[in-house]
């Protein structure tokens, strides 16, 4: 046998032992399980977690219309725009914070608070009137998800609202001359009502709430609506645009210098801005 011969053979079995060896090796990884790949997560569906929490600050650009009457002093129209609020307003604060667990149970506290110098002004046949104070409502809520899906939901909500109102009277130019009057009363109402959330598309969503409370247990009827449109940035970022009516019949049933009565709307746009995580 040649040398050559001999080199061909010996390369040949080289050859024939390497693929022996590598086609069994190729055959077990393709035989091994492969890892799944993960599913994206639409944008525009929301994912399920234990606890969910939400922060919203607002503002609303509030109006606020009705009568008042305190002590002794006839009943007194309220007319506050929302330029005479920016203009008056010494310091003011409005937010909302939920928890939700398992996208089923949850509660949320919703804080508006408002403390006004004179913001309005009226001429009246006795002489002039001048009001201010401060208008604080915390809502504190539970709400059952009756119903869910990845884009929708509707909650029903039940919990009380606090009222914390008090109002500065300045009369002037009456016959028995000019003086101050302050007022004010805090009472709870208890509230039931109804929300809901959908989602259009992965950018926006439309929503709005509505709920009635007090029954006589404090004031004699309260209520409130809210509905407008969101922008989501993000799974954790969304704007909202919405229109809000809050409204209130109270007195506290007493007669002479104690005597106290609201009877006011509340209303205007709301702009806020959510981050759930």
């Amino acid at each position: 046998m040649t040398f050559h011969n001999l080199k061909s053979k010996t390369a040949k079995l080289c050859i024939g032992t390497l693929v022996s060896c590598v086609l069994p090796v190729t055959g077990l990884a393709a035989d091994l399980p492969q890892a799944p790949v993960p599913e994206p997560v639409p944008v525009n569906e929301r994912v399920n977690k234990t606890w969910e929490f939400v922060l919203a600050p607002y503002f609303v650009g509030a109006n606020i219309v009705g009568t008042s009457q305190i002590g002794r002093l006839p009943s007194t129209d309220i007319d506050v725009g929302t330029s005479d609020i920016l203009s008056n307003l010494r310091f003011g604060f409005m937010g909302r914070a939920e928890a939700v667990y398992q996208q089923r149970f949850g509660a949320m506290v919703d804080v508006a608070y408002m403390n006004l110098a004179n913001s309005t002004d009226a001429l009246l046949p006795g002489g002039r009137i001048r009001v201010g104070g401060d208008q604080l409502i915390v809502e504190g809520m539970l709400f059952y998800r009756a119903y869910s899906t990845p884009q929708s939901y509707v909650d029903l909500i039940a919990g009380a609202r606090y009222w914390d109102i008090n109002l500065d009277f300045n009369r002037t130019g009456t016959v028995a001359g000019n003086f101050d009057i302050s007022r004010g009363a805090d009472w709870i109402d208890p509230v039931i009502g109804v929300r809901g959330f959908h989602k259009l598309n992965e950018k926006w969503s439309v929503s709005g709430r509505g709920d009635i409370g007090g029954f006589g247990a404090a004031s004699d009827f309260t209520w409130n609506v809210q509905a407008g449109i969101g922008y989501h940035f993000n799974q954790i970022w969304s704007t909202h645009l919405q229109y809000k009516a809050l409204g209130v019949d109270y007195s506290n049933g007493k007669s002479g210098i104690d005597s106290f009565a609201y009877d006011t709307v509340t209303h205007g746009p709301l702009l806020g801005v959510v981050a759930r995580f």
